[in-house]
């Protein structure tokens, strides 16, 4: 990947491995597993947190939505470690939200958020997991791949962050008014056999998150010595509590304003998909009903 951005004139790769005794092309392969990784446990969770939030339930936009907030809490906590050991660092100095970020500098947000939404998922989506797939011209939606990576090798620079930001946009408009929802008609599942067909399977996508931050939690703490670096962890704690319907919303907001009100602005991070979620449930209470009053 390489990223021609207005926020450097490196022509070089943004990131730089440190781990000299570990072969390039492991390097390469191990990036590419995170990212797959990544993306499919925020699916795994934007379901769940999309089946609590009832009016968006199953809607294809608002799951891209989610699932980037998911990529980016995981690659928030997941960067702010790997630098803190040593892992890899990158070559971009980007001092954007500095004093609200720990760890990271900012373009790692955005690197971590255009993955789904633009490379992975969304063409996944369109093309075989919506009811577009039925039409001659779905191959379109394998285009937008492509702008992103033209975007990326030509000048001006601004080119490119015109490109994520304006699909960013795209996705987060119609996250909210997109009524476009998963069409699974045509697929046939295996039947779950032995332990598979048990609830424990369902609960697997919350129990990698969990250790995941478990995972982390120990390297920040013992092995780097840096309890500061917890608090990359906090966005990905919330995404996980909210996939929990058990849970109220309430103890959600409150934990989340308590974190805010001891952490101050290195908090304020965490209360970004709070925030997402919260205004998306209101605004599904308001057209259910205005529905209803109907």
């Amino acid at each position: 990947m390489r990223i021609n951005g207005a926020l450097t004139k490196n022509p070089t790769m943004p990131y730089q491995f440190l781990i000299t005794d570990v072969p390039v092309i492991m390097n390469i392969l191990l990036a590419i597993a995170g990212w797959v990784f990544t993306s499919y446990l925020g699916w795994c969770l934007a379901r769940n947190i999309s089946t609590r939030l009832g009016t968006w339930k199953e809607r294809i936009f608002t799951s891209l939505l989610l699932i980037g907030l998911v990529t980016i809490s995981v690659g928030y906590g997941v960067e702010a470690t790997a630098i803190g050991a040593g892992w890899w660092r990158w070559t971009i100095e980007d001092f954007r939200m500095r004093g609200f970020i720990v760890g990271v500098p900012f373009i790692v947000f955005e690197t971590w958020a255009h993955f789904p939404t633009q490379y992975l998922l969304l063409p996944y989506f369109l093309i075989e997991c919506s009811s577009f797939k039925k039409y001659a011209w779905v191959n379109i939606f394998f285009i937008p791949p492509f702008i992103h990576s033209i975007a990326t090798h030509v000048e001006p620079q601004f080119i490119r962050t015109s490109v994520e930001y304006t699909a960013f946009f795209v996705v987060f408009l119609l996250a909210f008014i997109s009524p476009l929802r998963f069409d699974y008609s045509g697929i046939s599942l295996p039947a779950r056999r032995g332990i598979c067909k048990t609830r424990a399977l369902d609960f697997s996508p919350l129990l990698v998150a969990l250790s995941l931050l478990c995972i982390l939690s120990f390297l920040d703490l013992f092995k780097i010595g840096n309890a500061q670096l917890l608090l990359s962890l906090l966005p990905l704690l919330f995404l996980l509590l909210l996939a929990i319907e058990r849970i109220p919303l309430a103890v959600i907001i409150i934990l989340n304003i308590v974190f805010v009100f001891i952490f101050k602005k290195e908090a304020l991070v965490a209360a970004v998909p709070v925030l997402v979620y919260t205004s998306m449930a209101l605004l599904g209470f308001c057209l259910q009903k205005k529905k209803v009053c109907r």
